[in-house]
């Protein structure tokens, strides 16, 4: 009666345990943990069979699978796994093997009892006696109960990892439709998702936001000149900067290419002031260099920002006006954020009429190329540099300080820069016809920073030469040491590989940039020019000799010549001469004339 009575309460709580749980490995261990207690067992172990990935499965009519090890109680037997456990692992075997009850006696006076858990595993019992036969049938509708659950619990996990897998899914696909492809921060679209919002909040709470427009400067020429790979670490290494100023009330998005866009909610009553802050954190951030592999990047940027809804309750305008904000900063060369305001509008549209006047002037060949004489200190003309003139119809001569700036912005420079090359060297071609002055060496032409890093400007230089059957010697590049300095290592390549062909170079407005002596020592110039901001009264500034006289000093180092730009008085010149400096251009001589007076005055 009394093992009728265990028996009873052994299937009640075995039977208890097996619906404990939905977790498998939760639910096979107290029903383990039962077992293990009622039996007065000294091991415990459950194995199941798996599929390739490792995971429980019921298997199918003559379907085979691999057994796996799942749990044991206690969980190790004398310090090591029960893996390493010969006699329960060849016991294991045999139970798989024969798919019956089996029981085995151990050298130590323990028995092995191996039970089938039908479709899904096996479970072995270990004890110090014998486990009578009654107990051991009893055990049978538990196991197939035990099996039910099992497969239950195989189903919930495989139904919760479904479920995880898919909003794991979910959330990637909405991550992903959130974010930057790159840099992992907010992208456009989204940027434009928050901005409605936050437009919406101020209104129907009555305070205001901000939109931050960011370009990063000088990005394109390292961009082009480094590669791509280079350019997205800048980029990504930005996006983690300006990333530590996100907050509650300050979201952070790659707008496209090397712009970012802050938008600030919930601006108080001193708004301007935490604007201002935040720009010159923005700044801060950007003190630092970019060290990218064994390279080290200086960069800063433009910003501009538009306050809503006080300047527009529209999230396409809000955006536009801080982008035309940024750009007006860019153009006043301000790293200190411009507000936007209506007039900066009217100036755009001022500017793509100007861009369209310039396009159609193009077309009817209005721009001209006027050349100003360069002289020596005997008063022969030595060379002379061509300068581009533009007469405008009804404007009349338009001033070059306003329209190649805008060329620049826009392009066209590429397309006038090309003009300017070829006409040139036209003019040039009808200079050799003539019988130049022996003293007379060249023609030189100003070139941009956009045409310095087209991958073909030294094919289009030497194409254009052959093209007009020129002498490479009588045209010299003029550029500007900040336009080298910026993409120094592919100039210095370029500008040997022109010299190699007899091109030469000048070093326009030298002492106004970078002066890099390490650079400069490099770089194939045979003209170091002085800018004319030294050069003007420079007999009346002792500041302006001394910089002049360091200039000569290091072209006679280096082998160069020097020529003095912007000389006006007779005064000016006996002041570079007695410094050293044999070379001049300015309006003391000659100002900029059409080719064929220039002719006229080289021949006279």
């Amino acid at each position: 009666m009394n093992n009728a009575l265990f028996i009873v309460s052994l299937q009640h709580e075995l039977a208890m345990a097996i619906g404990n749980k939905l977790d498998l490995k939760a639910m096979l261990k107290v029903f383990l943990k039962v077992c293990f207690n009622r039996l007065n067992l000294t091991s415990a172990h459950i194995y199941t069979y798996c599929d390739d990935d490792g995971l429980p499965i019921k298997l199918t009519i003559q379907q085979s699978a691999y057994y796996q090890h799942l749990l044991s109680i206690p969980k190790m037997k004398r310090g090591l796994p029960w893996s390493n456990n010969d006699v329960l692992m060849r016991f294991v075997k045999a139970l798989d093997g024969q798919q019956r009850n089996h029981s085995f006696q151990c050298e130590n006076s323990h028995y092995l009892f191996g039970f089938i858990i039908p479709q899904h595993g096996l479970l072995i019992f270990e004890t110090h006696y014998i486990i009578e036969e009654s107990i051991q049938r009893a055990l049978a509708p538990i196991l197939q109960k035990l099996a039910i659950s099992y497969y239950t619990s195989i189903v919930h996990d495989s139904l919760v990892k479904e479920v995880d897998s898919r909003q794991k899914a979910e959330e990637t696909v909405v991550f992903q439709a959130q974010r930057d492809g790159l840099t992992t921060i907010f992208n456009r679209q989204h940027l434009n998702t928050l901005l409605e919002s936050a437009i919406a909040d101020a209104i129907a709470e009555q305070h205001c936001g901000c939109v931050i427009f960011i370009d990063l400067n000088r990005f394109k020429p390292i961009n082009d000149a480094m590669g791509h790979a280079v350019g997205d670490q800048i980029l990504l290494s930005l996006a983690k900067r300006l990333q530590s100023l996100s907050s509650e009330n300050i979201d952070v998005a790659r707008f496209g290419g090397d712009e970012f866009i802050l938008l600030i909610k919930k601006l108080s009553k001193n708004h301007p002031e935490m604007i201002d802050n935040t720009i010159a954190e923005i700044n801060q951030l950007l003190c630092a260099p970019f060290d990218i592999d064994n390279g080290s990047y200086k960069l800063n940027c433009s910003m501009g920002y538009a306050v809503f809804p006080e300047q527009s309750n529209k999230v396409n305008n809000i955006i536009k006006f801080a982008d035309i904000a940024m750009y007006e900063a860019k153009n006043a060369k301000t790293l200190h954020g411009l507000k936007y305001h209506t007039s900066m509008s009217d100036k755009i549209t001022e500017r793509l009429a100007y861009v369209e006047e310039m396009k159609q002037a193009i077309s009817n060949d209005d721009f001209k190329l006027y050349y100003q004489a360069q002289y020596n200190y005997q008063g022969d003309i030595v060379g002379a540099e061509a300068l581009l003139r533009w007469q405008h119809p009804t404007r009349g001569m338009e001033s070059p300080a306003v329209y190649i700036p805008i060329a620049e912005e826009s392009d066209l420079i590429l397309v006038i820069g090309q003009w300017v090359l070829e006409q040139a060297c036209r003019d040039i071609y009808k200079l050799e016809q003539k019988s130049l002055p022996a003293n007379f060496k060249n023609i030189a032409i100003n070139v941009s920073a956009k045409q310095l890093i087209q991958a073909d400007f030294q094919h289009l230089v030497l194409s254009t030469i052959d093209k007009n059957n020129i002498c490479p010697s009588h045209l010299t590049l003029e550029l500007t040491e900040s336009l080298l300095v910026e993409n120094i290592e592919d100039s210095i390549k370029l500008l040997h590989n022109l010299k190699a062909k007899h091109v030469d170079c000048a070093i326009d407005d030298f002492g106004t940039g970078y002066s890099s002596l390490t650079y400069l020592q490099r770089i194939p110039a045979s003209v170091l020019k002085i800018d004319r901001s030294f050069v003007t009264n420079i007999d009346k500034s002792k500041d302006s000799a001394a910089i002049a006289r360091m200039i000569i000093s290091l072209a006679e180092t280096l082998n160069m010549k020097v020529l003095a730009e912007g000389v006006e008085t007779k005064a000016e010149l006996q002041c570079l001469k007695a410094l050293g400096c044999y070379n001049y251009q300015g309006f003391y001589f000659s100002k900029p004339i059409p080719f064929d007076d220039f002719i006229a005055l080289l021949m006279s």
